[in-house]
């Protein structure tokens, strides 16, 4: 003994809708508008975004000075509570 299934039925399809396009701009609407800077070269390396984004890491333990500072409150709860 088989089942019989019953098809779902799909929604009918709209009349007369189209898909939306956008319209070109226009010089009236371009010139109320505030003039927008080109965009910037995207860099081709992760080093050139790194110098463009001015991201890079040091050579010198300067941010191990701060970390290590006699007479600073969370260097004095890491020596306690670490």
């Amino acid at each position: 003994m088989k089942k019989a299934t019953a098809k779902k039925k799909a929604a009918p399809k709209k009349k007369g809708v189209q898909a939306k396009q956008a319209a070109p701009a226009t010089k009236a609407a371009a010139g109320s508008a505030a003039k927008v800077a080109p965009v910037q070269k995207q860099p081709q390396s992760k080093q050139e975004a790194a110098d463009q984004a001015g991201i890079f890491l040091h050579a010198d333990d300067a941010w191990s000075l701060a970390y290590f500072k006699s007479g600073d409150l969370h260097r004095e709860e890491r020596e306690l509570f670490g």
